[in-house]
């Protein structure tokens, strides 16, 4: 869904009054959140404060709401909180130098797009791995292999009682003796 004429702002009128926007969006006016995996559920606050520096436009962006996001553990919906701040600068072009403290954001002052500028925030602030809490009991329980390394345990999948449990599958496990045996001749 693009954003429509309510979306986009005179940034440089909005600093000039020192204004305050708020704004709740929801994924559908999110659409570079949801290409990285947003769910439905995701809703953000966020309130943008314009002003200006060195007669340059800049929006202090606070976001924070909750972001839907899949599991990587256990592939299930978890919540992922969100609460990011930070001083922008509108640069209309992304090699134009700020001043330190800020952090470019390309756009025209003239016609700023408000959710791309909270899109931003969101964006930094999701996890690269969005996981349930390790304890969380809608994730599944985590074990430990023999080798240490981490093994999702499948036991909330695991037949009812009464079932035949399918054997183990083990398709090295031989591989150790006919090493030995091989260096002994």
């Amino acid at each position: 869904m693009s954003p429509g004429p309510a979306d986009q702002v005179n940034a440089k009128e909005l600093s000039a009054r020192a204004a305050v926007v708020e704004r709740s969006l929801e994924l559908s006016h999110l659409d570079r959140v949801r290409e990285a995996g947003g769910l439905p559920g995701t809703r953000i606050d966020a309130q943008l404060r314009f002003g200006a520096f060195d007669g340059r436009t800049t929006v202090v962006v606070l976001v924070e709401g909750v972001a839907m996001l899949r599991c990587q553990r256990c592939l299930q919906p978890c919540t992922t909180d969100v609460d990011e701040s930070a001083q922008v600068m509108v640069v209309r072009d992304e090699d134009e130098e700020v001043p330190g403290g800020y952090e470019p954001f390309v756009g025209l002052p003239e016609h700023l797009s408000l959710s791309a500028l909270v899109e931003e925030q969101v964006l930094l602030a999701l996890p690269l791995v969005p996981m349930h809490a390790a304890d969380d009991p809608r994730c599944l329980a985590k074990t430990v292999g023999a080798e240490g390394a981490p093994v999702r345990s499948l036991a909330a999948d695991a037949p009812a009682a009464g079932a035949v449990a399918e054997e183990k599958q083990t398709p090295f496990a031989n591989l150790r003796e006919l090493l030995e045996k091989k260096n002994e001749r």
